[in-house]
């Protein structure tokens, strides 16, 4: 094997484990392997001092990741937060699958900062400008979270996914979608904080 060669097979075969060790750690984290391209991530974590929350209450977290090697455009919205700190939200929403039907229904309950409120002013966001922006690869961007033992919006059992709009105009033949969680929490009373009444956080 000449040194060119042995070269070019070390590097591929550099390359194939750095892709291998990727796709075993994102399955390590998340259940699933990771697809090439945009991906929408749900993480969650876990809280007790959550508002009307008795016990620890289950928090899900979505993200907006680029896992492929060239940029990949979205509309996003740029605005200032409170502080006058330039933040970056997306457009998106929450939907729950219908049982024994299959399809998918929004849940408003979820919705503080997705495509309700998405890019328009309000206590803690000023000087609102949709952009397109290039995501670089790695680059990921924060959606937003939810709560179901506090805001509702899911009963026990009930499947989940968080939808992006890749421009930011409601269009429902470009989105990105997470995988689908369960959830197996809602609140106890039956009475959900609604997004207008639970504390408003600034996304990054």
């Amino acid at each position: 094997m000449t040194p060119i060669r042995r070269t070019g097979f070390l590097l591929a075969a550099l390359v194939f484990a750095i892709f291998a060790l990727h796709e075993l750690t994102h399955l390590f984290r998340f259940g699933h392997f990771v697809p090439v391209g945009m991906h929408v991530e749900v993480m969650v974590t876990t809280g007790n001092n959550l508002l009307g929350v008795e016990g620890t209450g289950k928090i899900y977290n979505a993200s907006l990741t680029n896992y492929s090697v060239l940029p990949a455009a979205v509309t996003v919205c740029d605005y200032l937060d409170w502080t006058t700190r330039h933040q970056t939200m997306v457009n998106y929403i929450v939907e729950r699958r219908t049982p024994g039907m299959g399809s998918w229904q929004y849940v408003h309950e979820w919705d503080g900062y997705g495509s309700r409120l998405f890019c328009r002013p309000s206590f803690e966001v000023t000087e609102t400008n949709r952009v397109r922006r290039r995501l670089w690869p790695g680059q990921t961007y924060r959606l937003g979270e939810g709560v179901p033992a506090q805001w509702g919006g899911f009963h026990v059992g009930d499947e989940g996914r968080f939808t992006v709009f890749l421009d930011a105009d409601n269009d429902k033949n470009r989105t990105i979608s997470s995988a689908i969680f369960r959830v197996d929490q809602e609140p106890k009373n039956k009475r959900a904080t609604s997004p207008d009444k639970r504390e408003n956080r600034p996304l990054r």
